[in-house]
């Protein structure tokens, strides 16, 4: 069993590995399967069902070109491939928590059950691998 997580663009048979300490499955989306992990209650890795692992890539850059906008669930690590993203496990929102909260212009999935709260009671987005590319959102990201 793996001691630490993998670092970014290891191997996917290092993610493979810490997939076997998977305690259970959160959901299932049309593109991915989010997972629980036996020795990180504060993550979830999420594993791409297509072979073009778009959605974790998605999710991986717009992260990166907007991670300081604190609207999105922190990316960890990921799978050179992108098979595999380890993502900041959030919790649940409470019954209309997102009446007054303002989405970020580039997130198209606006689903209550796409957004949760972290630690210290921020609302973020935990699925925002569909996003809304036009010239002005692409230069959030630039």
């Amino acid at each position: 069993m793996p001691s630490e997580l993998p670092q970014s663009n290891s191997p996917d048979s290092c993610f493979e590995q810490l997939w076997l300490t998977q305690t259970g499955q959160l959901g299932r989306g049309t593109t991915r399967n989010v997972y629980t992990l036996r020795d990180w209650s504060d993550v979830v890795l999420k594993v791409s069902c297509t072979p073009s692992n778009f959605t974790n890539w998605a999710e991986i850059v717009a992260y990166h070109f907007n991670k300081e906008s604190n609207a999105l669930a922190r990316v960890v690590t990921w799978s050179w491939s992108g098979k595999f993203l380890v993502m900041e496990k959030l919790t649940p929102l409470e019954k209309g928590a997102l009446d007054k909260y303002r989405f970020p212009d580039f997130l198209t999935d606006r689903k209550p059950e796409n957004y949760g709260r972290d630690k210290e009671g921020n609302i973020k987005a935990l699925d925002f691998g569909s996003l809304k590319f036009t010239q002005f959102t692409l230069s959030e990201f630039v």
